[in-house]
């Protein structure tokens, strides 16, 4: 049986609400059907990153406003694309994730109501956790149908979050987990620093160098020489913003941290096996990353060059997830997060 899935997701990039539309069996095949982005407002998004840096701490206006966005993003949606649902998937927003102490909080209110009458299914990471897994990543299982579908053989699906996490698909087997930082770093020194959000394109630190202390203190880090399956919080690598001194180029600060992201992935993967990597979210379209991923591997592709939007993979995988808990189907294991026992993730909001 066939389902159309709605799947909403917000990283912890904290830019705003991804909506997919899906059409699924939850098992062999995924359609895209439609995708929308609906940016956060700046004075949500400056809240939110308050209070993942300050314990939590918040007015309750920011709920109601985070309510109000949610809402509006996805009823839009749903009226833009006037299509039947069957069910909703949404994954709220992430504002804490440490798996060494099994807790990852996502803020979704269950009692926001939009214009469908399908189910909706949330809170997809607290049925891993409360299993043993560190409840990251959870999506790997729609990597490897789209592996699948696509006939890809032996690849690497890397997508560049706020975290970067990697699944390794290889005889139909999956591997998976946080392999390093991503954007929240990258965007949070650019915010201390300068007047951007991000560097656009890879404009700014297409100029750079790498700042050799830098880059080997942070792949010193104790997490590099832990093996797949692991997880990690943003802010967990934000411990080596000390170490930027001010009359480092931020060029260069940049440049640097952003070469650190395929070293990682290099330290993991087996250097003799020819594996397909496929680069997705917001990080793909940095440039500069784009060229330090080609110049460390032989066979990098977009995941757009295979007609799929590298923006909406993880909302149309909370889409995926949705469909999967209505017919009680596995979709994490062993191998993505270190769980116990294989089982099926959400619950009914």
């Amino acid at each position: 049986m066939e389902y159309i899935a709605l799947g909403c997701m917000t990283g912890t990039s904290l830019d705003g609400i991804d909506c997919s539309l899906i059409k699924s069996d939850g098992i062999s095949e995924v359609i895209e059907i439609s995708n929308n982005f609906t940016p956060y407002s700046p004075q949500l998004k400056k809240e939110l990153l308050k209070i993942i840096k300050c314990n939590f701490l918040a007015d309750l206006d920011v709920f109601k406003l985070l309510n109000k966005e949610y809402q509006t993003a996805i009823n839009n949606f749903i009226s833009l694309n006037n299509i039947e649902i069957d069910v909703i998937g949404i994954h709220g927003q992430t504002i804490f994730h440490d798996p060494s102490i099994k807790i990852s909080i996502q803020l979704y209110n269950k009692k926001l109501e939009y214009n469908s009458h399908a189910p909706i299914i949330c809170n997809f990471r607290k049925n891993d956790i409360l299993n043993g897994g560190s409840g990251a990543p959870i999506i790997p299982i729609y990597h490897q149908i789209i592996a699948n579908q696509l006939k890809t053989g032996s690849s690497i699906f890397i997508n560049v979050g706020g975290v970067t996490n990697i699944t390794l698909i290889e005889n139909n087997k999956i591997i998976a987990g946080d392999s390093s930082y991503g954007n929240a770093l990258i965007n949070d020194i650019l915010s201390l620093r300068t007047n951007y959000d991000f560097d656009l394109n890879g404009n700014l630190s297409k100029s750079g160098k790498i700042i050799d202390t830098l880059f080997d203190k942070i792949l010193n880090d104790k997490y590099f020489k832990k093996k797949l399956p692991k997880s990690l919080d943003r802010n967990q690598f934000h411990q080596y913003l000390k170490d930027i001194k001010d009359d480092f180029l931020i060029e260069d600060v940049i440049y640097t941290l952003l070469s650190v992201i395929p070293e990682s992935i290099n330290r993991i993967i087996d250097n003799n096996k020819k594996y397909k990597i496929i680069l997705m979210g917001g990080g793909r379209k940095n440039l500069t990353l784009l060229k330090l991923f080609k110049n460390k591997f032989r066979d990098v592709s977009l995941i757009d060059d295979f007609d799929l939007d590298g923006d909406f993979i993880e909302s149309q995988g909370m889409g995926l997830l949705a469909i999967r808990y209505l017919n009680k189907i596995h979709s994490t294991y062993k191998s993505t997060t270190g769980i116990s026992k294989d089982i099926y993730l959400g619950e009914k909001c």
